[in-house]
């Protein structure tokens, strides 16, 4: 039995948040490349670049981060950030490429599900037949969405996909109130369309 099937599981109710994915995006190129000592070093100063920032600079107090390895992942309450999301995920982008690293950012919009009261904090749980279950969230389309762009950023062949570069979320340009003057290319992956604003 998981804790989402218990009788004392949290009452769910759904919310509008922004998801800020940040992901390494050449990381395998990195791996291939360098000396094990030397990529290991390399992908933590990439996660300490990512975290140094994000002290330096609060999105907001309730902001949940999840690490996964080649990407950082920041989600927060549309209402609850304490700047502008946007411009967060953009000044965090050129730090990163600053430090010559080739970054995907994203930003996306959509709904989540949250405890009614209370944080809802990660969980691990040992399952019948030996597996370690660990839910790092409730369902949430920004981070799927996130992931949609992060995907689409890379190709089987070199130039099939995106590449690095900053993409925003078309329902995350509407939840901020803003329109573009001069809307680049629409690039759509899986249910989500993005414009690419900054290579």
């Amino acid at each position: 039995m998981t804790d989402l099937d218990s009788p004392s599981a949290p009452e769910l109710e759904d919310e509008n948040a922004f998801g800020l994915l940040i992901a390494y995006h050449d990381l395998e190129d990195a791996e291939y490349s360098l000396e094990r000592a030397e990529f290991v070093e390399r992908f933590e100063a990439f996660r300490a670049a990512v975290l140094s920032y994000a002290a330096g600079a609060a999105l907001g107090e309730t902001t949940l981060v999840l690490d996964l390895g080649h990407a950082l992942y920041f989600e927060i309450g549309d209402g609850d950030q304490a700047t502008d999301p946007f411009g967060w995920l953009r000044g965090l982008r050129q730090q990163l490429t600053e430090k010559e690293f080739q970054v995907v950012a994203v930003l996306t919009h959509g709904g989540r599900w949250v405890p009614q009261t209370g944080a809802d904090t990660p969980c691990t749980e040992l399952l019948a037949g030996g597996y370690q279950l660990f839910r790092a969230s409730r369902p949430s389309e920004p981070l799927r969405r996130a992931l949609y762009a992060e995907a689409a950023s890379h190709g089987e062949e070199e130039g099939q996909g995106w590449g690095a570069g900053l993409y925003v979320d078309t329902e995350a340009i509407e939840a901020m109130g803003r329109t573009l003057k001069n809307a680049p290319t629409p690039l759509v992956s899986g249910t989500a369309t993005f414009y690419r604003l900054g290579r």
